[in-house]
């Protein structure tokens, strides 16, 4: 007996790696791709013929490749438990590209470039920072056992604590002034007091141990490695993405359909999806995007949240390497004068040796008005944040870039707090109650379970699981 079809809506990777695996076993698939680029945020920009990434996209790999966990056991709803999957990653990121240890990233503070500790954990800076004196005084006072750091993926406070809380209790006043909050109200025009502190790491920011942090700020050395990143050697991750679209659109098992979605409907032989023109159906149906869209798809009521959001936005430039001054791979920038929050250089990530360099800059729409007033047009953003990158040497002053091309995406970014997460698990409860047998992926899956490396288990977590269900049918099937 052959598998029944499996219907997987929306644009995500995870939706994209699950059609593909699924088809390569021999079962029928139908993707349905409501709107968007097929990869969503990681299917990167093709900009005058040159790919970018949507931003800092990257493989987070180093210090998980030796453990060996069965793919069964992921669970997206438990807060970065994608961490025990990377030796996964990585095999299957090794079918599309050769990845690229790249340079430690950077951070520019008071005027002055160190390792980084924002995203990386570059222990050793902490001794050199210009308030490392003051943290130490401040960090002689442990928080309370329920706060500690230690708790943030399973303690019960933790489920409600804010971010301010937590980083000022772990971190000290003089860290979280000079770190914590200037990113956050750079990046995504928030205080620490408007973020839940267990997805601290969706803003890209930090939790450290207080021990760890005393320890650091004395000099003394950690029995911890700073983190490090890969990206696609010559490549970027959008070309990853681009492969893996390819192989969708010609393998002879996925049908694909480019449609909105109008309702989903349970029916005795599986699940009917209408759309703008026509339906398609199947035994089996994944979604990728919000529960709540999957709610209102199937006639029913979402939870209602008064969201928080950020409207971000990026700078794609494309400068030639005879204006580059300096080459940091990725810069984190929290000097509140500066207008980008973050600065990837795309190029050097990827070890590309060419005469030019591609170079990502993001910023929030909100803070450059607020720097710079209006009116905030293409012509004022380029000229503005080429001259921030001057003025912190990464580039000469008369530097005229080969593209420049501002992305607006108002609303962008929403901000973790207890709101909005609460208003996605009653969704998301409400869907798994009512209709069980919908697998949920990407937006779907897990609060923010949504990074690059979350997608890829994801879809092949599902794969492997409908893959054996699959084969139990089939046995029983056989034997009766």
């Amino acid at each position: 007996m052959k598998p029944e079809t499996t219907v997987i809506v929306g644009n995500a990777l995870a939706g994209m790696v699950s059609a593909l695996e699924l088809a390569k076993a021999g079962t029928k698939v139908t993707l349905v791709n409501p709107g968007g680029p097929l990869g969503g945020y990681f299917a990167g920009l093709e900009i005058d013929g040159v790919m970018f990434d949507a931003g800092l996209v990257k493989f987070e790999l180093d210090g998980y490749l030796s453990q060996q966990s069965k793919l069964s056991t992921y669970d997206p709803k438990l807060r970065n438990d994608v961490g025990r999957f990377m030796n996964i990653v990585h095999a299957w990121a090794l079918q599309y590209a050769t990845l690229h240890q790249f340079d430690m990233p950077k951070m520019w503070l008071q005027n002055k470039a160190y390792d980084d500790v924002v995203l990386s954990n570059a222990y050793h800076t902490f001794s050199q920072l210009p308030f490392a004196q003051a943290s130490i005084q401040e960090l002689q006072v442990q928080p309370a056992a329920e706060i500690h750091a230690r708790e943030k993926s399973h303690g019960e406070r933790y489920h409600t604590l804010d971010y301010l809380t937590a980083s000022l209790a772990n971190h000290g006043k003089s860290m979280h002034d000079n770190i914590i909050a200037p990113y956050l109200m750079k990046a995504q025009g928030v205080t620490a007091d408007k973020m839940l502190a267990r997805y601290h790491r969706v803003a890209w920011l930090p939790l450290f141990y207080p021990n760890t942090l005393l320890d650091s700020f004395m000099g003394k050395p950690v029995a911890l490695n700073p983190t490090v990143f890969h990206y696609p050697k010559q490549g970027a991750i959008g070309g990853i993405c681009q492969q893996v679209k390819q192989q969708v659109l010609n393998h002879p098992n996925i049908t694909y359909v480019q449609q909105p979605v109008r309702s989903v409907e349970k029916t005795d032989k599986g699940w009917w999806v209408q759309l703008n023109e026509g339906s398609v159906e199947g035994g089996h149906l994944v979604w990728t995007g919000a529960p709540a869209a999957l709610l209102k798809a199937l006639g029913k009521t979402p939870a209602v949240a008064q969201e928080i959001k950020s409207p971000i936005a990026v700078l794609f430039l494309r400068i030639k390497k005879a204006d580059i001054q300096n080459v940091y791979t990725i810069l984190h920038v929290l000097d509140m004068d500066k207008c980008a929050y973050r600065i990837t250089n795309q190029t050097a990530c990827a070890d590309n040796h060419s005469d030019d360099m591609n170079i990502v800059v993001e910023f929030n729409q909100d803070y450059f008005k607020k720097l710079y007033g209006e009116p905030a047009t293409d012509e004022v953003i380029v000229e503005k944040l080429i001259a921030e990158l001057a003025t912190m040497g990464m580039v000469s002053a008369n530097t005229q870039p080969l593209i420049a091309a501002v992305k607006r995406i108002p609303g962008g970014f929403l901000v973790p707090d207890a709101a909005a997460r609460d208003a996605w698990e009653a969704d998301q409860q409400a869907v798994a109650q009512l209709y069980p047998d919908i697998a949920l992926l990407a937006m779907s899956s897990g609060f923010f379970a949504t990074s690059l490396n979350d997608q890829v288990v994801q879809g092949l977590y599902y794969a492997e699981t409908r893959q054996a269900a699959n084969q139990l049918h089939s046995a029983a099937f056989e034997t009766v």
